[in-house]
């Protein structure tokens, strides 16, 4: 029988638990949305959590402050994830122009 070792394994020891693994999921998910806040920041936009660990909601702004078009919800998402049922059902209410997915 061959001995599985898992890639997230710092240690290589072969056995890692899930909640390691689950824990490096949830840091690189903090950090996207970190990222994609800033992003948005240095771009000039409003950049607002709906709440925590939630979507953000973006409102444009133009070269001298003005609100420019309609707020877009945007869900941060990392690697391949896909969206859960209660995202689906939230981006059909708002249709797929105010509703967008950011992949970092």
């Amino acid at each position: 029988m061959v001995k599985r070792i898992s890639k997230d394994d710092p240690l290589k020891s072969g056995k890692v638990s899930k909640r390691f693994n689950l824990s490096t999921n949830r840091a690189k998910g903090n950090i996207a949305k970190d990222r994609f806040a800033f992003d948005q920041a240095m771009q000039g936009h409003d950049c607002k959590k709906i709440r925590e660990n939630g979507d953000f909601v973006v409102q444009k702004r133009d070269f001298f402050g003005n609100k420019v078009g309609e707020p877009t919800t945007y869900e941060v998402k990392t690697g391949k994830t896909q969206l859960t049922e209660a995202q689906e059902k939230r981006q059909r209410q708002l249709g797929r122009n105010h509703y967008k997915i950011a992949r970092y």
